[in-house]
């Protein structure tokens, strides 16, 4: 009988060190949900990368990087950085491209280049017209002449 107790002490105990390890990233994910909420981004992008270290080619690490990329393409984030979320976005296909969240992650990467090719675009238009107006200034200098 005493054998059998201990059998099942032996066993409760890592049991218990099991869904402690399991709580662990889970709670981590709440914690940087919450910083999320308050706004630090960049401490809850370490959170995130820290879960995808601790517990790699999981589900929880999937949903840890996607949750990354996110955060680096969000209106919110004053720090935000379209190519490192596409980069976050391409590599979440590569490691879990059967994912749930594939389509989206697509699409994400889809959106952010646009946003980044209208964004060259709008760049070499400000260029142009700047040009344009160096090119008229001089013309009407000469005009005048």
């Amino acid at each position: 009988m005493r054998k059998f107790i201990l059998l099942l002490a032996i066993l409760g105990m890592s049991g218990c060190a099991t869904m402690g390890a399991l709580r662990g990233p889970s709670k981590e994910m709440d914690d940087a949900a919450l910083l999320v909420r308050e706004k630090k981004f960049p401490e809850a992008v370490a959170v995130y990368k820290k879960i995808q270290l601790e517990s790699p080619r999981t589900p929880l690490a999937a949903e840890a990087m996607y949750e990354a990329a996110l955060l680096h393409a969000s209106a919110d984030n004053p720090q935000r950085d379209y190519q490192q979320a596409i980069r976050l976005f391409e590599d979440f296909l590569k490691q879990y491209h059967g994912n749930k969240r594939a389509h989206e992650a697509r699409t994400w990467i889809s959106q952010l280049k646009t946003i980044q090719d209208l964004k060259k675009e709008n760049e070499r238009l400000k260029m142009d017209i700047e040009q344009l107006k160096q090119l008229d200034i001089r013309h009407e200098e000469r005009r005048k002449k």
